[in-house]
Formats: structure tokens, sequence, C-alpha cells
């Protein structure tokens, strides 16, 4: 089982996008890459430490957001940013469903002290 641990608001993926009229491309705005590099900051650094390997095999990840207040949030779309980080940072191979088998997602309410803990365990293959 690896177990990691996100400080912070996770922001939602899906509402950072903005559109540069002048360029016509599309952007992350700053929130959310900020919050990006340093969660990859993070990740790594546990990373290192626990010694992990891209996972390429079938997985059960369990997310648990603790939200440091009681703001609407959609959780799927935090999810979202939380699988795509474990994909930069070569955590996941790819969060496929091929890898990803099972995804819970789990909210709590603990003031003043938001993060996200990631649970990853190896599922048989039958």
């Amino acid at each position: 089982m690896i177990e990691l641990k996100i400080l912070g608001e996770t922001p939602a993926k899906k509402n950072a996008n903005k559109f540069n009229a002048k360029t016509k491309t599309m952007y992350k705005d700053k929130h959310y890459r900020e919050w990006h590099e340093g969660a990859e900051i993070q990740i790594n650094a546990q990373k290192a430490v626990l010694d992990v390997k891209p996972i390429d095999y079938a997985v059960m990840i369990a997310l648990r957001f603790y939200h440091g207040d009681n703001v609407r949030r959609d959780s799927d779309n935090q999810a979202s940013s939380i699988m795509d980080l474990l994909q930069d940072t070569n955590i996941l191979l790819d969060d496929n469903w091929q890898i990803v088998r099972i995804l819970n997602i789990y909210n709590f309410y603990e003031k003043g002290n938001a993060r996200c803990e990631i649970k990853i365990e190896r599922l048989e293959e039958k």
C-alpha cells in the first residue's frame, strides 16, 4: 500500500480552464498552476522516501478530501486533479481503467486543515 498526503485545498481542474481571446488558446489559471506545482513538490518528496516506481498494475485508489471550509465543491472534479497529478509525478503510469480499477472518494470537514490523503492498494488479478 502507498499512502500520500497533499496539503491544501485541491482545486477542480475542470474549472481552471481559461481562454485567451487574442491567441485563441486554452490555459490553466494561475491558482491551479500554483497548486499543481506545489502538489508535485509534495508528492515527489514523499515518493523519494517511499521509493515508489510507476504503477502499471491494477489498483484501488481511495481519495480522502478534508475540506478546510464549507464552500461547495465538486469532488469528482477534484479527483480529476489528483489523478492527473499522480500521472504527472509518475506514481501512476496511466490513470486509465486498466490500472485504476476502483476509485473511492470520501469527503470530510476539518476547519482550517484542508488536505487530500491518497491510499493506493494493489488488486489481485483473477
